[in-house]
């Protein structure tokens, strides 16, 4: 059922059920059903429009339908506005407030947003002093024209709205671990399809409550909110993941859903064991965006045995792949309706069993990026998809072995090495490094940076961190810093990533 068609009826059948909470909030369905008139009334007035236009190279792809932009801190800023601007004729975009400035200001001056509305005083006014020819306004500003919009329209202000399901409403991004993010639309009609695999294989049912702890920004937070609103669900919200903050509100408010990465699904269950919350309401735990190292099913098993725990693995561009519910995760049983080919760089495909790269054919697959942030094609002419998946498969199954480009997952987070390196090396004495990626228990993998020199002629290990904080997002900045004589290459001069990791595993480095 569409996600607007289920908040009009839900909120006329049970307008007291909470839809949203987060950061010391809650909005009932009636109460979101009025937030959504506010956010309508607000961008209608700001955009001087009641049928807004799009701006610039995208307006094309966007079929003419402006695209409204948020960057925001709090998760429930972020969720009310979104789930306002998709109500109704807009495509809602969410930039993460953690990627670089330049990486935000560049990727909104290529698609384009009629509208941004930002709780960063210092992205406002960089954004304010640029070339960009949309409206720009803080969150308070907005919140404020907004409640006068509804108030002078009172009883006459237009709802969320029943919109045609080729519409597109989202506007997506990929990671921002590269140069620029690659930014996609989806369809309203695409995540229909994604509702109905989440329906059948992934814990979601009509009025069910999910807490899914973590930004908006987060593609496995930003997919709860409409698989739960769409289902008339209740959705609990963090802004930043708070282990102990998220057993109580399980314990609390009897959640019977938790959507997170591994590593957070093993901290809630120490701080609720410390606390003494009791986690017995959740029914379904669903983890994805990681490995998952088998401890922590073993874990989840000892204090949970009557919920159940299943991970699953996607791509945004694409959509649901495959579910596990045993093992580290990597082991997938394809979704229905999902066709798997693994091929080799001709296009051929491989041998059972042999690795190469994953095309998927599948009905929520998205045609091509965004022309002003990507030339990449994602599906070609007879369907199949790939995001450079490494896998291989047999027996029905397909099993990772990781994703070409040289990107770590540490903790739920895409990381690209060599963006890593790059931004090392721009300090003087850090020129010649290497990115690799560790196994860890918790986070899955690890950054780590092998920097190549003498001891004496390397910047102090306090300056190279400070200057990878000031270049990376904090997520991206690495845990280890270690120092060799000399990096291991190709006979071309080329860095050996791989032996590189060999060197760290050895023991042949100096660790700073």
């Amino acid at each position: 059922m569409p996600l607007t068609r289920t908040l009009i009826d839900v909120a006329a059948r049970r307008p007291d059920r909470i839809a949203l909470a987060g950061d010391g909030e809650r909005l009932t369905y009636r109460q979101l059903l009025r937030s959504c008139a506010a956010v309508r009334a607000g961008m209608e007035t700001l955009l001087g429009s009641s049928q807004p236009v799009a701006l610039g190279a995208s307006s094309a792809e966007t079929r003419g339908v402006p695209i409204v932009a948020v960057s925001l801190s709090r998760a429930i800023d972020a969720a009310r506005l979104l789930t306002g601007a998709i109500s109704f004729r807009a495509v809602a975009a969410v930039l993460d407030p953690l990627w670089p400035l330049e990486h935000r200001l560049e990727i909104l001056q290529r698609v384009e947003p009629a509208l941004v509305i930002t709780d960063d005083a210092d992205f406002e006014d960089h954004l304010r002093a640029s070339s960009f020819a949309g409206t720009v306004v803080s969150l308070a500003a907005f919140d404020v024209a907004a409640a006068d919009a509804l108030a002078r329209r009172d009883d006459s202000a237009p709802g969320p709205e029943v919109r045609p399901r080729d519409e597109p409403f989202l506007l997506l991004f990929t990671s921002g671990t590269t140069d620029l993010p690659k930014g996609f639309l989806r369809t309203r009609g695409s995540w229909d399809h994604n509702v109905d695999i989440s329906r059948r294989y992934l814990g979601v049912e009509d009025g069910r409550s999910t807490i899914a702890p973590g930004p908006l920004s987060y593609s496995l937070t930003l997919y709860a909110l409409v698989e739960v609103l769409a289902t008339g669900g209740s959705l609990f919200l963090q802004s930043r993941f708070d282990a102990q903050a998220t057993a109580r509100t399980i314990a609390t408010d009897r959640v019977e859903r938790l959507v997170g990465v591994p590593a957070m699904l093993l901290a809630i269950l120490q701080a609720a064991r410390r606390a003494e919350q009791p986690l017995d309401s959740l029914l379904e735990v669903i983890t994805g965006g990681a490995n998952q190292p088998e401890h922590i099913p073993r874990s989840f098993e000892e204090t949970l045995p009557t919920a159940h725990l299943r991970s699953y693995y996607g791509a945004s561009e694409i959509g649901f792949i495959g579910y596990s519910d045993a093992g580290d995760g990597t082991s997938l049983t394809p979704f229905g309706g999902v066709e798997g080919s693994v091929r080799d760089e001709s296009g051929a495909e491989v041998p059972t069993g042999e690795t190469g790269t994953l095309n998927i054919r599948v009905g929520s697959a998205v045609e091509r990026y965004l022309a002003a942030t990507s030339a990449e094609r994602i599906t070609d002419a007879d369907g199949w998809a790939s995001v450079g998946d490494l896998p291989s498969f047999a027996g029905g199954r397909i099993q990772l072995h990781g994703r070409a480009g040289d990107v770590a997952v540490s903790g739920g987070h895409k990381v690209s090495l060599p963006q890593v390196e790059r931004a090392l090396a721009s300090l003087p004495g850090c020129e010649q490094c290497c990115a690799v990626a560790l196994p860890d228990a918790t986070l899955g993998s690890i950054v780590a940076v092998v920097v190549e020199g003498e001891a004496e002629s390397l910047p102090a290990k306090a300056r190279m961190l400070a200057h990878l904080r000031a270049h990376l997002a904090p997520q991206f900045v690495p845990h280890r810093l270690y120092r060799a004589l000399a990096l291991p290459r190709t006979a071309g001069g080329k860095i050996r990533r791989t032996a590189v990791l060999e060197l760290v595993g050895s023991g042949d480095v100096d660790r700073l």
